[in-house]
């Protein structure tokens, strides 16, 4: 590999770095649920139907 790949770490502050990365996935991850959450078709909360669960799903088998 490269040695001098180590570099980069004397230009980018790891700790920063994380912590921008956490709070543009958290920022991204939000704003693609209320994106869905805005549509008629992919709004789980208001479209209506019951929550199922496992154990009454397998009682029918």
């Amino acid at each position: 590999m490269n040695e001098n790949l180590y570099k980069i770490w004397l230009l980018v502050n790891p700790g920063v770095a994380l912590t921008a990365i956490f709070a543009f996935l958290t920022v991204l991850g939000l704003g693609i649920h209320m994106i869905l959450l805005s549509t008629s078709d992919f709004n789980w909360l208001e479209d209506g139907l019951p929550v199922s669960s496992s154990v009454e799903y397998l009682k029918t088998k």
